[in-house]
């Protein structure tokens, strides 16, 4: 081969390899077209020389936005699924290795808050009662000024059971909770073992509330109706020995198994709830309603079980009937010593709608006319939102518009405010308000002030409801 051709020889042609193109080095394993359009560009012409510096800063900065973007939810995710599994599924990632099978956002939303407020309330009492209360309530403990109104009859029933020589108040307590005392109690303190049952069904209460909003709708909503719960103005309720808490927490937790298709444990739950107040018979139809729904048209042997929750009341009725003699002795106690008895709902709402809107000052006023009228505006307001909002269910407003029913038939409304406590929609309605700039913080504030104010009360004496 000449001199001449020698020079326009191709590398091939002379037996050498010919040198590959450099290829720039990506930053992360998701890139944009412009960052590989940059990468070809300086491979091809700068050859084996390495890229400036700030092509590969920026290179770098664009692959990580796309793998980082790549890693939020879509659109689509961010709508509110059915279901509880949907829920437990996008929430295994997360799960911690608890005894109780708490994920992070259960033990951050839900278990933390309540906790929280009700080591608070139990560090408040002793000071409002040293600021306001009297020389008597001062003398008591730390426990003891919880022990006031209907927490006495749950502790004598839990000690003494319905023996016809005592009290016969007794007849009209569901017996339940006084059966978890009087378990608990051969352990520790009756009192103790009332309070601690409390606290752990307020907990469990929580839990369950989080648990039932959670998987249909968004997590802030969920957040809301459980500190909704938390500092309710009657959540004090929730501290003392009072079947408030435990009624919540099987009421929750029963939905919350026929929400997983779980109707034995539904049932069982429903009946619990219907042993510890009388407004868990409520649960029969409200549950009986999510069944239809949730089977739609694939109905089985284990619709049975919602029949469980009728063996509350029928409990009392055998109680009263053994104990006394007359199953509905409780009916007669409830009129002479309790002053308590069904009327039509308007001989009582527009004599109390009067007295409450004419005015008035002192305790007697508000604690007797205008919180409970109050109370009843509040429930009406939720039992309008359970048939119009999405983040409520046909099942709801049956347990709303119930014990709105039953409560507008009490002659002597007294206890509404505290008998709203087991009426968890309106928890769920909170957590949906709540969410909304300026009106959740306003409410916050306000019920955590009236919260004050009626744990005060019921600490040193006084009648809260």
């Amino acid at each position: 081969m000449t001199e001449g051709n020698r020079r326009q020889a191709t590398p091939e042609q002379e037996g050498v390899p010919a040198p590959q193109p450099a290829t720039l080095p990506r930053a992360a394993p998701v890139a944009t077209d412009r960052v590989v359009h940059v990468a070809r560009r300086y491979a091809g012409e700068a050859g084996t020389s390495p890229p400036p510096v700030w092509a590969s800063l920026v290179s770098s900065a664009r692959a990580g936005f796309r793998a980082w973007q790549h890693h939020l939810p879509s659109r689509e995710d961010k709508r509110p699924r059915e279901g509880a599994e949907a829920y437990r599924g996008r929430a295994h990632d997360d799960r911690l290795s608890t005894r109780f099978g708490l994920d992070q956002f259960e033990l951050r939303d839900a278990v933390v808050p309540t906790v929280l407020v009700h080591i608070g309330l139990l560090l408040f009492a002793p000071l409002a009662v040293a600021l306001f209360g009297s020389d008597q309530a001062r003398a008591m403990g730390p426990l003891e000024i919880w022990n006031h109104w209907d927490a006495g009859h749950f502790l004598e029933v839990a000690a003494r059971g319905y023996d016809p020589s005592g009290d016969p108040a007794r007849s009209v307590i569901f017996p339940l909770y006084p059966l978890l005392i009087r378990i608990g109690s051969f352990v520790i303190d009756p009192l103790f073992a009332a309070m601690a049952i409390s606290f752990g069904a307020t907990v469990a209460a929580a839990v369950g509330l989080y648990r039932l909003v959670r998987p249909v709708s968004r997590r802030v909503i969920a957040r809301n109706a459980v500190l909704a719960l938390n500092i309710f103005p009657t959540a004090y309720a929730l501290v003392a020995p009072y079947s408030e808490a435990p009624f919540l927490a099987f009421a929750l937790w029963a939905f919350v198994a026929a929400r997983s298709d779980k109707w034995g444990w539904a049932g069982l739950l429903g009946m619990f709830a219907a042993l510890t107040r009388l407004e868990g018979a409520f649960l029969l139809p409200a549950l009986g309603l999510e069944y239809l729904v949730l089977r739609r048209g694939r109905y089985g042997s284990d619709c049975l079980c919602i029949g469980l929750i009728a063996l509350g009341p029928l409990a009392l009725l055998a109680i009263n009937a053994l104990a006394y003699g007359d199953p509905l002795f409780f009916l007669g106690i409830q009129r002479s010593v309790f002053v308590h008895y069904s009327v039509a709902p308007w001989d009582m709402l527009i004599p109390l709608a009067r007295t409450a809107l004419a005015g008035g000052s002192g305790e007697s006023y508000v604690m007797v006319y205008l919180a409970p009228f109050v109370g009843f505006v509040v429930l009406a307001v939720v039992a309008l939102w359970s048939l119009r909002s999405r983040h409520s269910r046909g099942s709801y407003a049956i347990v709303t518009w119930l014990n709105l029913a039953s409560l507008s038939m009490l002659n002597w409304p007294i206890s509404v405010p505290r008998y709203l406590l087991g009426v968890f929609p309106l928890f769920v309605a909170g957590g949906s308000l709540g969410r909304r700039p300026g009106v959740g913080g306003a409410l916050a504030t306000l019920s955590v002030l009236l919260l004050a104010a009626f744990t005060t009360l019921f600490v040193i004496g006084h009648w809260a409801f």
